[in-house]
């Protein structure tokens, strides 16, 4: 007799997501295959799912959310970054240079930076999107996709658009949107909770199996605009395999990555952004072979945000 259980999609599998999206991220950036670039798309979706748990969902929320990733992103931005940069790159720095890197829409200091404006944003949009989708349901969730990806053709309009950064921002955020609706729309509508799989060692195997098909999916270029569809499933399919996987050490190990998972996506740009690599990259560039690189700097990229936490913790 098979134990069938419902999927338990909670605080705790939000961080294990985060802590499997900053390894893919990690291991992207160490110049490995295209398809980690799922790691970009499974945050997205965590944005808008995270979102439904709100208590509030208006431009007090969002500039208490988007606050709080702004300090955390200036902590790095302006007390690593920028004086290395100046320090030892040779950054000739003036304030209307620094003001767009502030919140992403630059990126000499900070490489991986534009999810800065992404999340503001995000925290911004979803006080009336949240609501349409809520109202409308999924017909709601369609219409501001289709909405989405016409802003996007749109933009395409406007002659050299990709040099502009204002105009490049506002493609970025539309193109990821779909998928954070989707996410809002899964949690709104408690989706995962609704699927019941069984706790068996066939289930785990069809769970990764699926798991793999949707990553190597992921790598077709093409198939990035099928996001909203693909990796909601991915997500899903992840937490649901961490809700048979009753070893603790595995949950503990992606739920500490998960919970520092912000400061380390800014943390590992130090390594190769142009102007701070000279300095952090000989830290870690001698070891061999790259899993053993990629590992070293998933553990100095942790070590230093859980240091930068505790920073922050004092400066509050």
């Amino acid at each position: 007799m098979q134990d069938k259980i419902s999927i338990n999609f909670g605080p705790d599998k939000s961080q294990i997501l985060r802590g499997l999206a900053i390894i893919f991220m990690i291991c992207l950036h160490n110049k490995t295959i295209g398809e980690f670039k799922i790691c970009v798309p499974i945050f997205t979706f965590l944005v808008g799912y995270g979102y439904a748990f709100a208590k509030e969902r208006n431009l007090k929320h969002a500039f208490k959310r988007s606050w709080h990733l702004l300090s955390h992103f200036w902590l790095i931005l302006l007390g690593i970054c920028l004086p290395t940069a100046i320090l030892a790159g040779g950054f000739h720095a003036t304030i209307a240079d620094v003001l767009p890197e502030l919140f992403g829409l630059d990126s000499q200091l900070n490489w991986y930076s534009w999810y800065v404006y992404f999340y503001i944003f995000a925290m911004i949009v979803m006080i009336p999107f949240s609501r349409l989708i809520t109202r409308f349901g999924l017909v709601g969730t369609g219409g501001l996709i289709l909405f989405c990806f016409a802003g996007t053709g749109l933009i395409h309009l406007i002659p050299n658009w990709n040099d502009n950064m204002w105009t490049q921002a506002l493609f970025d955020c539309l193109l990821c949107s779909p998928t954070m609706l989707i996410g809002y729309w899964a949690a709104e509508n408690k989706i995962a909770g609704e699927i019941q799989v069984n706790r068996s060692f066939a289930s785990a195997i069809i769970l990764i199996a699926l798991m793999v098909l949707i990553f190597f999916l992921r790598g077709l270029s093409y198939l990035s605009y099928l996001d909203f569809i693909t990796v909601p499933i991915f997500c899903i399919a992840f937490v649901a395999l961490f809700n048979i996987i009753t070893w603790e050490p595995s949950h503990r190990f992606f739920i500490a990555l998960g919970k520092e998972s912000m400061n380390m996506w800014f943390f590992h740009a130090l390594f190769a952004t142009t102007c701070t690599a000279a300095v952090f990259a000989p830290l870690i560039d001698w070891i061999h072979p790259k899993i053993l690189l990629i590992a070293a700097m998933i553990t100095v990229s942790y070590l230093a945000g859980k240091l930068l936490t505790g920073i922050y913790a004092k400066l509050r």
